[in-house]
């Protein structure tokens, strides 16, 4: 079995798709010949027509085609007719977030106009979260519509004692928060550097790690020297970097966004909130002078890349069998 992986995901930016990319390798460990492609820049019709242009016939050579982004990613993947078409949908190609600038909204909506244009084209859809799940259910895609986080190596990212954490982590309180780009309205930095002011202006002694431009290698050793996470974003498919911190038993205080409120129901150490700095700070401080928990990894063991692997394979070969 073959299988064609097209994204978006331009690879000259650090970290950008490393969820992807590790999902690849995990497939590529589970026995399944699998191929990335990059489509390049999707910005123009021009540029569109190109690309779906050069994957229908690259197609011929796999057995399936899956989709890693929806918007101009799924239309170009879209033009394939002759193979099983599986397409991941992952937060931003779907949503359409508010409050983030015009132009941002503008590219939201368009992206989500077209992924929607092309649903029917593919054989099985992947929903990163239950919430997106709910959200494409009334689309009548029931029977084609599968939930599956993107995978995390459970093997890489590992809790770490105080004593093996890095060198130049004191042992102060530290917060992480993670973002490709600081700048990017979605993920409210300036809502993120209120609570933290607060916070330290309630107890003292807390420091806001800001994960952005780190290789991906050192990232797991970053984020379990941390005592908590902190996500402040509009909108989130299933936010990385939560998912990264339960691996190490790191707790988080969040925004209402994706499947995390399900977890903070079921986990006393991991709060949400509303978009309030002052809420977020007192619900910080809670989680910061709390005992550290031991055993959040629980809720993130589903999406084990083995176990996820493994899953996704056996996807591809009832596409196949239908």
């Amino acid at each position: 079995m073959r299988v064609l992986w097209t994204h978006n995901f331009d690879p000259a930016i650090l970290d950008k798709g490393c969820f992807m990319y590790s999902a690849y390798e995990g497939l590529r460990d589970a026995g399944v010949d699998v191929q990335l492609e990059y489509l390049g820049n999707l910005r123009s019709p021009f540029q569109m027509l190109s690309a779906r242009k050069r994957i229908r016939a690259l197609s011929g050579k796999f057995d399936v085609v899956h989709a890693q982004y929806g918007s101009a990613c799924a239309w170009v993947t879209s033009g394939i007719r002759d193979k099983p078409l599986c397409l991941t949908l992952r937060g931003g190609d779907f949503n359409i977030a508010k409050n983030i600038g015009i132009m941002m909204e503008l590219h939201n909506y368009f992206a989500s106009s077209l992924t929607k244009s092309v649903l029917d084209k593919f054989s099985s859809i992947c929903a990163i979260s239950n919430r997106m799940a709910s959200q494409l259910s009334g689309l009548e895609l029931n029977k084609k519509l599968i939930v599956m986080p993107s995978p995390i190596d459970l093997d890489l990212w590992r809790p770490k004692s105080y004593e093996n954490q890095i060198n130049d982590f004191p042992r102060t309180k530290n917060v992480l928060f993670t973002s490709i780009n600081i700048n990017d309205q979605n993920k409210r930095y300036s809502l993120c550097e209120q609570v933290i002011k607060l916070a330290n202006h309630q107890m003292g002694d807390v420091r806001l790690k800001v994960a952005t431009g780190i290789p991906h290698k050192d990232m797991p050793n970053f984020v379990a020297a941390c005592d908590a996470v902190l996500c402040t974003s509009i909108s989130e498919g299933w936010p990385n970097s939560i998912k990264e911190a339960l691996a190490c038993n790191v707790p988080f205080v969040a925004t209402d966004v994706s499947d995390l409120a399900e977890i903070a129901s079921r986990e006393p150490s991991c709060r949400i909130c509303k978009p309030d700095s002052e809420l977020l700070a007192k619900a910080l401080c809670e989680v910061l002078q709390a005992p550290r928990p031991m055993n959040l990894r629980r809720h993130v063991e589903i999406m084990d890349l083995k176990a996820s692997s493994k899953r996704l394979s056996d996807i591809y070969k009832s596409l196949l069998m239908t």
